[in-house]
């Protein structure tokens, strides 16, 4: 102690007498030192046995500390000023003094163990086999890939390498939703940090409310609906309530705008109208919702051609299907000041020729024309976004003729007559998206659902 004091200028002096735990120190370095001196001195004065766990622990104690200036403070206080101006980890168990480097934490993560892969639409064959959304088989190529364990592993990863030259990689248990990083104090704190961010992230979940309506457009329409038009059929909109979107129209309304008999009638001065869907679905903050509405038709076509032994020809058949219909995917985020940012990806899908599906001698499945959108918009809290744009020409073959007779092979053709049916029909999506808290009691209604009027009722035909 004396010879510290002489060659050091470190005084370490007891006020009280007996139990360390019970006294106060003062320790003044104004001329460099090595740490492991000042802990011998404390090894000694308090009968501490310490121990050191690792080898980057016991390079940090042979390094020297600059200035330090404590008056009467307890000895737990000492410890914790020493060793945070070298980031290291310690614990006092008794007269055991543990050192070391690097610390292990369990950190808890709220999130379902699984992943999602494919493509937001229909791939021929069925779903990937990776995926846990059944994707039919009809190929619209946007290909997505997400696994929530295996990015956050990579960012965990990422921070422990630009916080310290050295690190050890995290382990996940998915199933429990458990993190378990061993680190240094910087690598810890900042993992800490972006893991409570994230939990913030993901107790964040966002009620898609979804219309989707079909406008049989008139001949008078052929070229699709006059957005333009719109602001004039809601009552009380002003310009400035909206904002212009790639259509060329002002499509995103509040909830004190929007006036859904208002625009179903504006829909029905367009062709007829038919509502085909109102999906409504609750997703985590920055999560793809996927919704799809239509049909899968089974078909078959020749896939090969062989002689017997008589060199008669086989023909092999492959049955097959195909999904047609729309697709809507659907990522809603939420920003730090509570606006939404959805990333919309309306498909459609149909047969360009219905007839193919009755021809086997065809050795390919039957073509199907796709079109696709892909749009994102910031709207606000309850905000309405109303989304069109995407027109198809349906075609359909209708038969006529004698009953009985029509359907005779070879005679059928003089008792009956076909007729290609075509008709163009624009789709249109009205999404409104509605943030839930989930520490607020709230009703459906809260969230601005209420009973539509049907198109009965507004006398829409």
């Amino acid at each position: 102690m004396k010879k510290l004091i002489i060659l050091f200028m470190v005084l370490i002096s007891p006020v009280f007498a007996n139990n360390c735990n019970k006294k106060l120190f003062t320790l003044k370095i104004d001329t460099p030192i090595e740490l492991k001196n000042i802990l011998n001195d404390l090894s000694s004065e308090c009968n501490l046995n310490i121990v050191i766990a690792d080898k980057y622990a016991a390079k940090a104690l042979a390094s020297k500390i600059n200035y330090i200036n404590i008056v009467n403070e307890p000895l737990k206080s000492l410890l914790n000023i020493i060793f945070y101006s070298k980031h290291l980890f310690h614990k006092l168990d008794k007269n055991i003094l543990y050192i070391s480097y690097f610390k292990t934490k369990i950190f808890k993560i709220n999130y379902i163990p699984s992943s999602i892969s494919g493509d937001t639409t229909y791939g021929n064959g069925g779903s990937n086999p990776n995926s846990s959304i059944n994707t039919g088989s009809n190929n619209l190529q946007t290909n997505y890939s997400f696994n929530f364990w295996s990015d956050l592993k990579v960012n965990l990863e990422n921070i422990l390498k630009n916080t310290s030259n050295f690190y050890k990689a995290p382990i996940i248990d998915k199933n429990a939703g458990l993190v378990t990083i061993t680190g240094t104090k910087e690598q810890l704190k900042e993992i800490q940090n972006y893991l409570q961010t994230l939990n913030e992230r993901l107790g964040k979940e966002v009620l898609i409310d979804v219309h989707i309506y079909s406008v049989e457009l008139s001949s008078s329409h052929k070229t699709g609906i006059d957005w333009s038009k719109l602001s004039l059929a809601l009552p009380n909109v002003s310009t400035s309530l909206r904002a212009k979107r790639i259509f060329g129209d002002e499509s995103i309304f509040n909830s004190a705008t929007f006036n859904a008999g208002a625009f179903l009638n504006f829909l029905a001065q367009n062709g007829n109208v038919n509502s085909i869907s109102n999906p409504k679905i609750v997703t985590l903050n920055s999560q793809k919702a996927i919704m799809s509405i239509g049909d899968t038709i089974y078909y078959k076509y020749a896939s090969n051609v062989t002689s017997n032994n008589n060199g008669n020809p086989t023909t092999s058949y492959t049955i097959n299907s195909k999904f047609v219909g729309v697709v809507l995917a659907i990522t809603p985020q939420i920003s730090d000041n509570g606006n939404i940012i959805l990333s919309i990806n309306p498909k459609i899908s149909s047969f360009k020729n219905i007839t193919q599906l009755q021809n086997s001698n065809r050795d390919m499945p039957p073509d199907t024309k796709d079109d696709t959108l892909m749009s994102v918009v910031k709207l606000k809290n309850n905000e309405t976004l109303v989304l069109g744009g995407l027109i198809t020409n349906d075609s359909q073959l209708e038969v006529n003729g004698v009953p009985v007779l029509k359907e005779i092979p070879i005679v059928k053709y003089l008792f009956s007559s076909r007729e290609k049916i075509t008709s163009k029909k624009e789709l249109v999506f009205v999404i409104t998206p509605h943030i839930i808290n989930l520490n607020d009691k709230k009703t459906l209604k809260d969230y601005g659902f209420k009973k539509l009027p049907s198109l009965e009722d507004l006398n829409v035909k």
